[in-house]
């Protein structure tokens, strides 16, 4: 496969209408009981919202899914930055769009530098907006596996811990530098999460679900889809208990790390929202493998002039690995809290 020249649109993918059956498949797949994804009088009570809105992170999915499909599922996503501007809200019409910027050596691969963009239809705004890096091999053979320690510093996720800024409250200051949470999966990744994974997202690889069709591929067998790792932590039934109390998010059921709980941070439980993400795509998981995460609270600052209105965004770093200890993701969180009056 030729790799296009700088300048080149990307064929776009339209995910269509992200409807409320679609929102409730998705939280089950990411095991995300955030009730502003699927409740609405919360949504609109607590929430101070117009209706529920699509998960930041079905929106980073499927800029992954755009990228590979737009390489021929030849190329490694190994860089990306999602920068969510706007909220996308139920029943609204998203496709996902880009263009190539440029194309550089890196090591022993081609370099394609892609700015993408979601665009939503209903609104005709573009919600979210990004950066990515895919990795290419000269002769269009497909990549399956990266080193990546030689790969230029300034292309990597920003792993500094910064003291919180001005309009930050003391509790999240004292936070920053700690260590947050620390988990290992207690049952290993299975075809069953990855099927319903699949199913959530639409229209995804069968590499990544279908034993037998993915033994035909380049990978030999399945793998899970590069992103899986964000949402793959597995905690026994019993340990993540719902709060009763009806104004609670719903985050303390959730094994997700990174993405933390108003609560534990101090702060008002509706306004949560995913304000975007760095990640460093190292290697991908295996049905087998088990899941392992941890987060350090990396920095804070307050934007009294966000989008959605004034916001105290909350920087974590994640690091996902295999338990046997490969490195799989390293992520920049940003998690934005906002200041709701009641």
């Amino acid at each position: 496969m030729p790799i296009a020249a700088p300048g080149t649109e990307l064929p776009p993918l339209d995910k269509g209408p992200i409807g409320y059956k679609h929102l409730a498949r998705w939280c089950a797949a990411q095991q995300n009981w955030d009730k502003v994804h699927y409740n609405q009088d919360y949504a609109r009570g607590y929430g101070k919202l117009e209706d529920v809105y699509v998960n930041g992170a079905i929106k980073a999915q499927s800029v992954v899914q755009f990228l590979g499909a737009a390489f021929d599922h030849r190329g490694w996503v190994w860089r990306v930055d999602t920068d969510f501007r706007g909220m996308d809200f139920a029943e609204e019409r998203l496709v996902v769009r880009g263009t190539i910027e440029e194309t550089v050596e890196a090591g022993r691969h081609v370099a394609a530098r892609v700015g993408f963009r979601i665009r939503n239809h209903d609104r005709g705004v573009d919600t979210t907006e990004g950066k990515a890096i895919v990795l290419l091999d000269a002769r269009g053979d497909h990549v399956v596996e990266v080193d990546d320690r030689d790969l230029p510093d300034e292309w990597r996720v920003d792993t500094a811990v910064r003291e919180a800024g001005e309009g930050v409250p003391d509790r999240i200051r004292d936070m920053v530098g700690q260590r947050m949470d620390a988990v290992e999966s207690v049952i290993p990744v299975d075809l069953s999460r990855l099927r319903l994974m699949a199913d959530a997202v639409m229209g995804v690889n069968p590499w990544h679900y279908h034993p037998e069709k993915a033994a035909r591929g380049p990978f030999g067998g399945v793998v899970a889809m590069p992103l899986y790792p964000l949402h793959g932590l597995e905690s026994w039934p019993d340990a993540r208990p719902f709060d009763p109390d009806p104004a609670t998010l719903g985050r303390e059921g959730v094994t997700d790390i990174g993405r933390l709980d108003p609560a534990r941070l101090g702060l008002p439980p509706g306004g949560i929202f995913n304000g975007g993400n760095s990640v460093e795509i190292h290697s991908l998981v295996r049905p087998g493998e088990t899941l392992a995460a941890d987060c350090v609270l990396a920095g804070a600052v307050f934007d009294p002039d966000h989008a959605v209105g004034p916001s105290v965004m909350v920087h974590t770093l994640n690091r996902y690995r295999a338990a046997s200890g490969r490195a799989l993701i390293t992520e920049r969180q940003i998690m934005g809290y906002r200041v709701l009056e009641d």
